[in-house]
């Protein structure tokens, strides 16, 4: 089992999906599911067909509509699951990665939706993400506000807490540098992690493999830095 902050959307042509939430007897096989952030789970896959996974950040994830909260679903909402299997047998690149986040959610999301004083925080986040002593008191005094609003108000707009952020944007910038050929030690400092090691864990933890697994030649698994 392992949960992220993502919420995780996987569609397919048959039923190769094999899902179990926390607490169930017996587990799931469909053929499209979507996942809540921060919901315990366990994802194998089986047979040889191209799958379509989605990962929404919480920036992002906000603005996807639900009728419950905190659970796994299946299958997919029917109006997204037929254009979005559209995709699984085509070559995937970062056109179309960005029609397939319009399709999701219907509408261009950026960060501009936000507070403007969450704006700037996650602006100041991104740009100083090296920095390994990023503290909630440092990003209040940036957008002159109290560790305590600020938290409030930060949890509030991108539904997930500032700390969790930070650690979350690090692990999106780990993934674009090794993409883009960085080995995984100079990846993991330019992040921020204080070694690889720290960012494996926490990387395993949360998606349940390691990121030299997903880049090591494989032919199962792309990454588009887009």
């Amino acid at each position: 089992m392992h949960m992220h902050h993502y919420l995780q959307i996987g569609v397919s042509n048959s039923s190769v999906f094999h899902l179990k939430g926390e607490g169930w007897k017996t587990q799931q096989t469909v053929s499209s599911f979507y996942i809540q952030p921060d919901v315990s789970h366990r994802l194998q896959l089986s047979g040889e067909d191209t799958v379509l996974m989605i990962w929404l950040d919480p920036e992002t994830a906000t603005h996807f509509s639900f009728e419950n909260k905190g659970d796994i679903h299946f299958p997919l909402l029917q109006e997204l699951e037929p254009e979005l299997k559209s995709f699984c047998d085509i070559l995937l690149d970062c056109d179309r990665a960005k029609e397939i986040r319009r399709v999701v959610l219907q509408k261009s999301i950026d960060e501009s939706e936000f507070d403007e004083r969450v704006q700037n925080a996650i602006l100041w986040i991104k740009e100083h993400l090296v920095d390994q002593t990023i503290s909630v008191e440092q990003l209040a005094g940036e957008v002159y506000l109290s560790p305590g609003r600020f938290m409030h108000l930060f949890s509030e707009e991108v539904g997930i807490p500032v700390r969790k952020f930070i650690l979350w944007q690090r692990l999106k910038h780990t993934l674009l540098v090794m993409s883009e050929g960085e080995n995984i030690t100079k990846a993991a400092h330019s992040a921020g992690f204080t070694d690889s090691s720290h960012m494996n864990r926490t990387f395993n933890a949360m998606f349940g493999i390691t990121p030299s697994k997903i880049f090591k030649n494989s032919r199962f698994i792309q990454v588009f830095p887009c």
